[in-house]
């Protein structure tokens, strides 16, 4: 990847948009003999823009990133999961609080069957981590 500043979708667009207007100068009453020469020159220039972009994005998805993002939405959901046994674990009569809402009586009961079914639910979570163990041939 090239040294340049970081390329954006902006400047992708930008680029974008002078090769078009390079392109349909072509052959019109404004071309001075070069237009389309003019034309390749800024679809070269567009091409290395897109390959360093995804060159960038492929650096910023790199395997490291994503596991930090894993690690923290399974961390996110251990700590939902856990809320949510804390609750249901206090005696079935303590009062909820939400804001300045109370919840007793059956609103309480209907929030507590709302807990257990949410859990049940959304107990195992779909992504899990497992550490890299390295490939025989690279040890």
């Amino acid at each position: 990847m090239s040294k340049q500043s970081l390329i954006t979708i902006e400047s992708l667009m930008e680029q974008a948009q002078v090769y078009a207007s390079a392109w349909s100068l072509v052959g019109g009453m404004f071309d001075q003999g070069n237009q389309l020469q003019a034309a390749e020159e800024e679809k070269v220039r567009l091409e290395a823009m897109l390959e360093d972009f995804q060159e960038q994005t492929d650096a910023n998805a790199a395997p490291g990133n994503l596991q930090e993002i894993a690690e923290g939405l399974v961390a996110w959901h251990q700590g939902r999961m856990k809320n949510i046994s804390s609750v249901l674990g206090a005696p079935a009569d303590t009062e909820v609080h939400l804001g300045e809402t109370v919840l007793t009586g059956e609103k309480l009961q209907g929030f507590r069957i709302g807990l257990i079914i949410a859990q049940e639910w959304f107990e195992k979570f779909p992504l899990s981590i497992t550490p890299n163990t390295p490939d025989s041939e690279e040890e």
